[in-house]
């Protein structure tokens, strides 16, 4: 009887957890395919240039219809293929506005390369999109 009982209770553990992972492994997988997201880069424009110690502005916009699990900005100047800025941000959410800023300090006459990217699962999927423009130094 006790032998039993302790078989039935492990057998319902078991069960229990076995129903919590699958059910998590499902929610998985209803996160937003990369078709489904709109990734929207404002500014800087394509080919824009900045004279040294402008204000590059960095705006954009990324929605999806699940969530998503963060996004990226990825800054690189290309004539050295330096990245000047890596910035990663990882809340949860359907819509982000993306607001930064870079200042142009000269030194280096180089086109840039924008990318931003929606991270949109724990499982690495992405999507991105970029743009180039250009800095001029001192």
């Amino acid at each position: 009887m006790k032998n039993s009982k302790i078989s039935s209770n492990l057998i319902l553990f078991l069960g229990c957890i076995l129903t919590f992972t699958a059910c998590e492994r499902e929610a998985e997988h209803n996160h937003s395919n990369a078709s489904e997201i709109t990734l929207t880069i404002n500014s800087p424009t394509a080919s824009q240039e900045f004279e040294a110690g402008d204000t590059v502005k960095i705006t954009g916009v990324i929605d999806a219809t699940e969530d998503m699990h963060g996004y990226e900005v990825h800054l690189t100047r290309l004539s050295d293929n330096t990245e000047v800025m890596n910035k990663a941000f990882g809340t949860h959410a359907k819509h982000y506005d993306i607001i930064e800023s870079f200042i142009n300090d000269g030194v280096v006459h180089s086109d840039m390369s924008l990318e931003i990217v929606a991270i949109v699962d724990h499982s690495g999927n992405k999507t991105s999109k970029k743009v180039q423009f250009h800095c001029h130094e001192k």
